[in-house]
């Protein structure tokens, strides 16, 4: 089993048993856990992570600071 960031040594334990006592319930789900691991493994922590586009990006820090601008100028005029 890969190391798995942010539990505890027990939680670890716990999964490590639950993962040896699925394996145990048969050969197939035994290859799916193999294959699942495998696959972690190799996509790292960052699989879960959205993928944004540099324009994307750009375009939410453009808003960022045109609305900076807006709120500066409000609280100038006022």
């Amino acid at each position: 089993m890969t190391a798995v960031e942010g539990l505890s040594p027990q939680e670890r334990l716990i999964l490590e048993a639950i993962e040896v006592e699925l394996k145990n319930s048969g050969p197939g789900l035994a290859h799916r856990l193999d294959a699942f691991n495998a696959q972690a493994a190799r996509q790292g922590p960052q699989r879960f992570a959205a993928h944004v586009s540099g324009w994307e990006v750009a375009g939410v820090l453009a808003m960022v600071v045109l609305l900076c601008v807006i709120m500066t100028l409000l609280v100038v005029s006022c």
